[in-house]
């Protein structure tokens, strides 16, 4: 995607070709940090475009569609085979850094990282040694240590990032679906039902 908008904005018809052209979704190995509602949506997805999914997650639970499913703890035995890094997970004292010089070191050259957790989840400084560097193939990001991202960082001006306003999951029925979640769970409270949405991914 920032090769295509690079070309629009030079008005250049550089089609996907050669060392330009995309590698095929299909056959990827993406591993999931977060299995939570979000992870586990975005895990289907991923799964319905052909990639081979992987999930770290608190406690490691086995997660059936899974090639692995290991704790947080034993995330960096998945990075090595990763094509993307997704994190979907909740910021805790144990993804706090999670993905700091050596996670970012342990993943392929080409690898993608996508981060619509919290941006204290990756060290960015890091983060952006190795993007700038080529050390990773590139990062599409929704959160910051610092929100607004201010001016001076690095991330705008970087080619092979893509960058969000913390805004990855807005839509016109997202209000809508938390006033349902909201009613749902108070229902629940009421009459003394367990309240959904509560595991940590």
């Amino acid at each position: 995607l920032p090769l295509l908008a690079a070309d629009q904005r030079d008005r250049a018809w550089r089609p996907l070709l050669d060392a330009r052209t995309p590698r095929d979704l299909a056959g990827q190995h993406a591993v999931v940090v977060g299995w939570g509602g979000i992870g586990q949506r975005i895990g289907a997805l991923l799964g319905a475009l052909g990639l081979d999914v992987s999930v770290a997650r608190h406690g490691g639970a086995p997660v059936p569609q899974a090639r692995h499913s290991v704790g947080y703890g034993a995330l960096p035995s998945l990075l090595p085979a990763a094509d993307w890094l997704v994190l979907a997970c909740p910021l805790t004292s144990a993804t706090r850094n999670l993905i700091g010089r050596d996670a970012l070191a342990a993943l392929p050259a080409h690898a993608m990282v996508v981060n619509v957790a919290r941006g204290h989840v990756i060290d960015e400084a890091e983060l952006i040694a190795a993007l700038a560097a080529g050390r990773l193939g590139g990062a599409f990001l929704d959160v910051f240590q610092h929100e607004p991202l201010p001016p001076d960082s690095a991330l705008w001006d970087l080619p092979n990032v893509i960058v969000t306003p913390h805004s990855a999951g807005f839509s016109d029925g997202n209000a809508a679906r938390v006033r349902a979640l909201f009613v749902d769970n108070l229902m629940r409270w009421l009459a003394g039902e367990p309240l959904a949405h509560r595991s940590i991914a």
